[in-house]
């Protein structure tokens, strides 16, 4: 069994579930579960990030050395705190963080000599 095909069919229970959580018999009474406001939706939450990262965006694996990795948390940490506190707005790992990172790296590389490569990996 692939892992891909391990995936879809995931994905498609995750999708069929939520359409059955979403389709409510108009003739069915259910009672609320307590006698609360309805809850306002957060600002936190909009259509684009409501969503599973997994099935917004492709997995992508790499090694780092071990410095790199740690320094990668550390970055990470620091962000999040800093970003969470000014802006009231969760800042995700892999939705935020690792789009931004790659980003940020693909226009350092972009365009660069193969000498300027040699320099950067020099400089690991």
């Amino acid at each position: 069994m692939s892992d891909e095909s391990r995936a879809n069919r995931l994905r498609s229970r995750r999708r069929a579930a939520k359409e059955r959580v979403q389709t409510v018999d108009p003739d069915e009474e259910t009672e609320p579960a307590d006698n609360s406001q309805p809850a306002e939706p957060s600002k936190l939450e909009d259509e684009s990030t409501s969503g599973s990262v997994k099935e917004e965006q492709v997995g992508t694996y790499m090694y780092l050395p071990q410095s790199q990795k740690k320094e990668l948390e550390r970055v990470y940490t620091v962000a999040k705190a800093q970003y969470e506190y000014e802006f009231d707005e969760d800042f995700e790992k892999n939705r935020h963080f690792f789009p931004l990172l790659i980003q940020y790296g693909i226009e350092t590389l972009d365009g660069a000599s193969a000498e300027e490569i040699n320099d950067l990996l020099d400089d690991l």
